[in-house]
């Protein structure tokens, strides 16, 4: 066996043992019936964008992103996301709007429905459909926008902080 075989052996082993070892570690989030639950919402950003100076910035986007509580264990932690939406800022007047489907890890699912705050820090959303333990669920939270360095220009990076208040069926 060649080296470079060898040396892809190993990483496709690693690869495969970190997925199965997350996976068993992760375990599964009891979530109380109702409650109040705080999170980071972590997301890489694409867009596609048509500017004019400062009077003119148009956005549709796409982020995938990852749901986080401290401690770990605490409703919606683990999640997973991926959102579509639109933002604009024209003449200072800022609008967003999106729709966002968080899965855990049993495949159930959440779709919210995100709008930003006319400042742009930040923004509110609800829970219109659930699927699985969520259907039937209302919900409301708020988010602040927590920008961070991106890795590219291709993309934007960051972690906003979620405070959210439930009810399961």
């Amino acid at each position: 066996m060649s080296s470079r075989n060898f040396v892809r052996r190993i990483i496709v082993i690693c690869s495969l043992a970190g997925l199965t070892s997350g996976s068993a570690l992760a375990g599964k989030v009891n979530i109380p019936k109702e409650g109040t639950a705080t999170f980071d919402f972590c997301a890489v950003t694409q867009a596609e964008t048509i500017s004019s100076g400062d009077k003119l910035f148009v956005s549709h986007f796409r982020n995938i992103a990852n749901l986080h509580t401290d401690p770990p264990g605490a409703p919606f932690d683990r999640m997973s996301s991926i959102c579509l939406g639109t933002y604009t800022n024209i003449k200072g007047h800022q609008v967003a709007y999106g729709v966002c489907e968080w899965t855990d890890e049993d495949g159930d699912k959440i779709w919210v429905e995100f709008q930003g705050s006319a400042d742009g820090t930040g923004g509110t959303y609800t829970a219109p459909l659930g699927a699985g333990k969520y259907e039937g669920m209302t919900l409301k939270g708020e988010y602040v926008v927590d920008f961070w360095p991106s890795a590219t220009k291709d993309v934007g990076q960051g972690c906003n902080h979620n405070k959210v208040t439930y009810r399961l069926k």
